[in-house]
């Protein structure tokens, strides 16, 4: 059986893969997240779930929503937290697991050679785009901004290079208009966990089938920052709807002037309607004319 080590988050991408693996009888030896406590220092430490009658202060609290912590202990799986893949004694400890297989889903550090060099198998990761576009480290919100009729998920080796590995196995799929970015998070989620057991089944009989990343096609995004939070009222209002419906959570405004609205929500859009002025203050809503088309929305602080 194909000993399993699984990288993740407390984010709700990291669940759906890990689930996967559990509900079809994988050896999950360890889940590994990065640091999420003040105890954590430059090594590895054990994170164990406590009870609500204990005195000790709760690392994570029980009650909030389920991630993979909670799985792990529902499965009696330890859970390590990491400051370093580097540090030594980090090392010593994933050594120790001895892992066939470094699997990851959404994973803030990037591998050094002497992590990816420690499982016979080696390491593949999932990453929410169809590589090898959107690389990087917030694929969902380039994707979302781009306004992509089209997007999907890659199961892939790590290498040394971000997001540049030999890729297995890709599910590509629509972007319907007015998706939320925790909807497409959802969907690249679950067809990644399709792809992920499928290749754990598959090395059970033999190798995993690869092939190098094309150049063609290729594209790094950065974290996005200041900038790219704007939304240009040149846009057409169909591409403004979805890009703020695809990054909500993110501190996107648009601006007249020297005036900026925070934008809490996208509520609609009117692709042929025209304003006699660029926007209407009402309330706590805004009518915005874009290029072509009307976009209402929802402003913090109204």
């Amino acid at each position: 059986m194909i000993r399993v080590i699984f990288f993740g988050m407390t984010g709700q991408f990291s669940i759906a893969p890990l689930e996967k693996l559990l509900t079809n009888g994988i050896d999950v030896g360890a889940v590994v997240v990065p640091a999420i406590s003040s105890q954590a220092g430059a090594g590895p430490c054990r994170i164990e779930p406590v009870s609500s009658g204990g005195s000790d202060v709760p690392i994570v609290n029980p009650h909030l929503e389920e991630n993979i912590l909670h799985l792990a202990w529902k499965h009696d799986i330890p859970v390590w937290e990491v400051a370093s893949l580097s540090n030594s004694a980090t090392l010593d400890m994933l050594a120790g697991l001895q892992p066939d297989l470094i699997t990851v889903a959404c994973f803030p550090y990037i591998f050094p050679l002497k992590v990816l060099q420690l499982p016979r198998y080696g390491c593949v990761n999932l990453h929410p785009s169809l590589l090898p576009a959107y690389r990087g480290p917030e694929p969902l919100f380039w994707i979302a901004r781009n306004d992509e009729a089209e997007t999907g998920v890659t199961l892939h080796f790590l290498g040394e290079s971000l997001d540049t590995g030999d890729i297995i196995a890709q599910t590509r799929f629509e972007r319907p208009d007015g998706i939320s970015g925790a909807e497409l998070e959802q969907r690249c989620a679950k067809a990644g966990a399709e792809l992920l057991l499928t290749a754990v089944r598959q090395l059970e009989k033999g190798p995993l089938s690869r092939r190098p990343q094309p150049e063609r096609g290729a594209s790094y995004f950065p974290l996005p920052s200041g900038p790219d939070f704007l939304i240009p009222t040149d846009w057409p209002a169909r591409r403004a709807f979805n890009f703020l419906r695809g990054a909500e959570g993110w501190p996107l405004v648009i601006g007249f002037g020297d005036t900026r609205y925070r934008i809490r929500v996208a509520i609609s859009y009117a692709a042929e309607q025209t304003l006699e002025q660029p926007y209407i203050v009402l309330g706590n809503e805004l009518w915005l004319q874009f290029q072509p088309g009307v976009l209402r929305v929802r402003v913090w602080g109204g």
